[in-house]
């Protein structure tokens, strides 16, 4: 992940350290030209104190890095050196470099008045070594400060960078309900765009959910008393006209089922992420789905089906109702779409940290191909036509929905009763972020 602070450190840093390297360059540079200005200076004086000598070299102050020769008439009068016999330069006058005794040497020559040639000469590297040591003792302080200024740069971004940090702190630690507007005690000028942003978008969207939770609760409410209404007129209306009993059989059916499309819908706006983190506590899932069966029992007896209940006492960080209507949907839908005598099959157990609900059944099952489909809203798959089912493809989605809230999988297989296997997997305390 690309780290803002790490690159703004790196790229200071890289900076400070490429400006001491040129500045350690032009130094050097600086320093070798005023050496060797230093040491023609000093060869000069070394020179003219050969010539006052009068060629006794005990007189000459300061030789001990210089050579020197005293020419008179292409005789060699004097000289500092019994391993340098022969002229250190063809020059007369002036300043040569010049290569002699398996070195590189600095010469300086003068003609005197009575045809005396006086040469000195000190080796080059002398000059470099002096280059180096006054290069060494101006850089190394910006050396040793660079550890120290790298700190100050990574201590100063961090704290510029501060607000963004508390931010992001800021937005990881709300709930999924917490849509109110960000505060923070000290907002910098280039942050407060973003800040008025994210607020604009945190108000529309709170104003966006409350829209949808309220127009699936109002629709479903008021929906749900014409359609009683409607069952019971044509009820009514089946016993006044017999000969007509078939067709509004259909109706009737289609009106169960459009009733049962609106009880969904509502069940949907009632297991929102708003709704179920204000009302989390321990629940029970063994006696949530003892509940269950038993407000089922009538209608799975009707089928001259056998339910059972296995598992124990598993309590996990929940609400009672979004457990009832995951378990109630998923035991409905294995009873409506099982065949009469069919055998359905509730477990309930504890695995480590995690609560495992399965629901099978001896019904014909789902095709594997179907199974990720089922999931999904208002999707019903080909039994439907078979079983006749008042479903509205509501069912499983409302369970899907309700997993995602525990931060929970769902998992859909084959029973070894031969139908559908439907696990549910929840985290004992995977609800609370």
């Amino acid at each position: 992940m690309h780290s803002i602070r790490r690159a703004i450190t790196l790229v200071l840093i890289s900076s400070l350290i490429l400006v001491i390297f040129s500045a350690a360059i032009h130094g050097y540079r600086a320093a070798l030209t005023m050496s060797s200005q230093f040491m023609d200076q000093e060869l000069s004086t070394l020179l003219y104190s050969v010539s006052l000598s009068n060629g006794h070299p005990a007189q000459v102050q300061g030789s001990g890095d210089f050579v020197y020769q005293v020419w008179r008439d292409g005789k060699l009068l004097t000289h500092s050196s019994k391993d340098i016999l022969t002229p250190l330069t063809t020059r007369k006058s002036g300043f040569s470099d010049e290569n002699f005794a398996g070195k590189r040497w600095r010469v300086y020559t003068q003609s005197l008045a009575d045809e005396t040639v006086v040469m000195v000469a000190q080796p080059l590297q002398s000059r470099l070594n002096l280059t180096d040591s006054l290069t060494v003792s101006v850089i190394m302080p910006f050396l040793y400060a660079v550890p120290i200024l790298a700190l100050i740069v990574f201590m100063t971004v961090s704290q510029g960078l501060k607000p963004l940090k508390m931010l992001s702190q800021k937005l990881s630690q709300r709930k999924g309900k917490d849509l109110s507007a960000i505060t923070l005690s000290r907002i910098p000028t280039e942050m407060q765009p973003v800040m008025n942003t994210l607020n604009t978008v945190f108000s529309r969207l709170n104003e966006a959910f409350e829209r949808e939770q309220q127009f699936a609760s109002n629709a479903a409410h008021e929906l749900r008393t014409p359609l009683s209404v409607m069952k019971i007129n044509l009820h009514n209306l089946a016993t006044e006209q017999p000969a007509n009993a078939d067709k509004l059989a259909a109706i009737q059916q289609d009106t169960d089922r459009m009733i049962h499309a609106v009880n969904q819908i509502l069940l949907l706006s009632r297991t929102s992420p708003e709704l179920f983190h204000l009302q989390l506590g321990m629940v029970d899932a063994y006696a949530v789905a003892q509940n269950v069966i038993t407000d089922l029992y009538s209608k799975i007896d009707k089928q001259q089906q056998e339910i059972s209940l296995e598992g124990s006492s598993a309590l996990l960080k929940s609400t009672e109702f979004t457990l009832y209507t995951m378990l109630q949907n998923l035991i409905a839908n294995a009873s409506a779409y099982a065949p009469k005598q069919a055998a359905i099959q509730v477990t309930v157990s504890k695995v480590k940290s995690q609560i495992v609900l399965l629901v099978e059944d001896s019904g014909p099952g789902i095709a594997a191909h179907e199974r990720p489909q089922v999931l999904k809203r208002f999707y019903r798959d080909q039994q439907d036509s078979q079983y006749k089912s008042t479903g509205s493809g509501l069912g499983l989605a409302i369970v899907g929905q309700i997993v995602a809230l525990h931060q929970g999988s769902i998992a859909l297989g084959e029973s070894a009763l031969g139908g559908l296997k439907v696990q549910v997997t929840l985290p004992v305390e995977g609800a609370d972020s």
